[in-house]
């Protein structure tokens, strides 16, 4: 691969030198010089290109055409049991990325949704049942779903809260330049904490998610409009159709984890005291975590629902 073709690969894959130079752990000027062939380019980079094309491509949101594909029941069949109808192939196209991960989101844990996977338009799987499981899940932080476009847009915010328009007749002191860059991280905590309460408390909460993104603009900056659009294109998937399924708790290291609002609701696989059930309350977002003061004991002598039940509560009042 020469500088040119390198070029076209980045381009064609919708990433900006600065970030191929952080995959590479290069500078933006080392991938300048490979693109205008001033340096010589390692033949690691020709192979590293081909590996990363197809994570790259699941990582942009903007992939699109795509359909997604899925049949309205298993497909597998028990010579054993009792006749069925045969299962049947169901086609949905979508115009980006985004929009078919919304898609997947909603109807993800619906008895009539199976083996679902998502192809591009050269007929290549971009997305395979186990891949979409990890990111319906949260556990791929890298897919453009609803809550990782949020935090997407959370750290460009962040990153760039020094870069805002300046208005008025004179130049801000630097005690009003830091305060409107304080105001601005305001802004995108509000995003982070949003898309860590979970996807059916950001849908339940799109006025303040368009409430912060008007607040940026006021302020003298905004959130990218690529990433403004997709979210607007996953908020349209999810207002045509059902409410996604509630999560369930999985197993997690001989325990019982349920996400809930951006917190997590944890158990023992054996309880631990006969007389009571007992809950733990907790968040990985550090402003949620001090709005719980730490983690929060919770008990119920009659049942573990009651006890779950509490605990989601508590968190909807702390909300």
């Amino acid at each position: 691969m020469n500088g040119k073709a390198f070029k076209e690969w980045r381009e064609r894959m919708a990433l900006t030198q600065q970030q191929i130079a952080d995959r590479f752990k290069v500078t933006r000027t080392t991938i300048q010089n490979w693109e205008s062939e001033l340096t010589p380019m390692p033949q690691a980079v020709d192979m590293a290109c081909e590996t990363w094309e197809g994570r790259l491509k699941q990582e942009n949101p903007n992939l699109g055409p795509l359909t997604l594909i899925y049949s309205n029941r298993s497909m597998f069949i028990n010579p054993y049991g009792p006749r069925r109808e045969p299962a049947m192939m169901q086609q949905e196209a979508y115009q980006t990325n985004a929009a078919a991960l919304a898609r997947v989101q909603q109807l993800w844990g619906r008895e009539d949704f199976c083996n679902p996977f998502i192809i591009d338009e050269s007929r290549a799987s971009l997305w395979n049942i186990v891949e979409l499981e990890r990111a319906v899940s949260g556990k791929d932080t890298g897919a453009p779903t609803l809550p990782n476009l949020l935090k997407t847009i959370a750290k460009h915010v962040r990153d760039n809260s020094d870069k805002f328009v300046r208005s008025g007749p004179k130049l801000p002191t630097p005690a009003e330049t830091t305060k409107r860059q304080q105001a601005i991280e305001r802004q995108a905590d509000e995003l982070d904490q949003l898309a860590d309460s979970g996807l059916r408390a950001i849908l339940r909460d799109r006025g303040h998610v368009e409430a912060v993104f008007s607040e940026l603009i006021r302020l003298g900056t905004k959130a990218p409009d690529s990433l403004v659009s997709n979210i607007a294109q996953a908020f349209a998937i999810f207002e045509r159709g059902p409410a996604p399924a509630e999560s369930e708790a999985r197993l997690e290291q001989g325990g019982y984890v349920l996400y809930y609002r951006g917190c997590v609701i944890i158990w023992p696989k054996v309880r631990r005291d006969s007389s009571r059930w007992t809950v733990n309350l907790a968040s990985k977002n550090p402003a949620l975590l001090a709005k719980l003061g730490g983690c929060v004991v919770i008990d119920d002598f009659y049942s573990l629902d009651n006890a779950i039940t509490k605990a989601r509560r508590y968190v909807d009042e702390l909300i």
